[in-house]
């Protein structure tokens, strides 16, 4: 009985010097980042950007004629870029397109050479088509263009435009490559209707450096 009553007192010494565990501290919450935040995180991650590589296919349409094309563009910085527009079906280069500082040179696809200083000119005298290509550096990657207002975005919670409207034009975007901000998107679509100018960009791969 002597030894059960001391045993007893000792388990009971023992478990009033265990030390209890301590509860982690609960952290303050950080409050998440509004949507209008995050585009102006986007914009400036995407101006870092050194070279991007869109390989997709371009619909376009200008009052009652309409023209549909493969596009394979290069971009390095804001300067120089290299295009391959070629057939939708047989995949046959249609024509290349390169520009190196302000000069503009499109190769047909004879093989005859024609020089501008303005791609957009260039585009339009030699294949007939109005495009864009200044501004489309910017907005193909859901970017507005720098130095020109922007009349008005609309962002999804993740800060990336589902439209823009900048320069006459109204860009939307839809099926993001990827679940975060900085995502480029599959598809965009843009219209100017003073002009009755629709184009439609669908990005099969995007590769992208910084």
């Amino acid at each position: 009985m002597i030894k059960n009553s001391i045993l007893l007192l000792c388990l009971l010494s023992v478990a009033g010097c265990t030390t209890q565990p301590r509860m982690p501290a609960t952290s303050a919450p950080v409050a998440s980042a509004t949507p209008e935040q995050q585009w102006v995180r986007r914009q400036q991650r995407l101006a870092a950007m050194r070279q991007w590589t869109l390989d997709g296919r371009v619909g376009l349409s200008i009052r009652q004629q309409s023209w549909s094309f493969g596009m394979s563009w290069v971009q390095q910085g804001n300067g120089e870029y290299r295009m391959d527009i070629n057939n939708p079906l047989t995949g046959a280069l249609m024509a290349h397109i390169q520009q190196q500082g302000s000069q503009v040179t499109l190769k047909a696809a004879d093989g005859r050479l024609y020089q501008d200083t303005d791609a957009e000119r260039l585009l339009q005298r030699q294949l007939k088509l109005r495009f864009p290509l200044k501004n489309m550096r910017y907005w193909v990657r859901a970017v507005p263009e720098p130095g020109k207002a922007v009349t008005s975005v609309r962002l999804d919670a993740l800060g990336r435009p589902e439209q823009l409207v900048q320069d006459g034009w109204v860009i939307t975007y839809s099926a993001y490559k990827g679940n975060d901000t900085f995502a480029l998107p599959g598809r965009v679509q843009l219209e100017r209707a003073a002009e009755q100018v629709k184009a439609r960009v669908v990005a099969r791969e995007w590769k992208t450096s910084f």
